[in-house]
């Protein structure tokens, strides 16, 4: 990983990697290579992939119940923890703009983290369950993450 000079930062002052306090190397030097390890890094199982399936409160443009959006929730919850081990749930609000005007809804983004190889064993798992729920769903589209990028099944115009 190398660090490039930074020409902002508190008060105009350039970037500084925290560590360079402690005596570990600057950062403000491109050649030089800082090597960061997690906390007990060593001790740890690392799961580098991330993704999440952005659970939606509506059919269309109509709300759901409440029980309706818990149920699908813990069957997204349910079936990333079967798959990978574990999930974090995050309530959010979504919105996109229909005919101009903005419209908001309730969302939960359930994210779960995999091996390289959990991953690839299970790909088209995932897949499929967003497939599905696309249609069970009554969505025009649904969104999920995939290591930090947005994507939206089927394609949007």
């Amino acid at each position: 990983m190398t660090f490039k000079k930074m020409n902002r930062g508190w008060r105009g002052e350039s970037h500084r990697h925290s560590l360079s306090a402690r005596g570990i190397k600057n950062a403000h030097n491109p050649t030089e290579r800082i090597m960061l390890k997690a906390p007990l890094q060593s001790q740890s199982t690392t799961n580098r992939i991330q993704m999440a399936i952005i659970v939606p409160s509506t059919e269309f443009d109509k709300t759901i119940t409440k029980k309706e959006f818990d149920k699908r929730v813990k069957e997204t919850r349910k079936f990333l923890s079967d798959t990978f081990g574990g999930d974090t749930s995050i309530n959010a609000k979504g919105g996109y703009t229909e005919s101009g005007r903005l419209i908001s809804e309730d969302v939960v983004m359930v994210e779960t983290y995999a091996n390289p190889k959990e991953y690839k064993k299970n790909k088209e798992k995932v897949e499929e369950f967003i497939k599905k729920k696309q249609k069970e769903w009554e969505q025009f589209s649904i969104g999920y993450q995939f290591e930090n990028d947005f994507h939206m099944y089927p394609k949007v115009n």
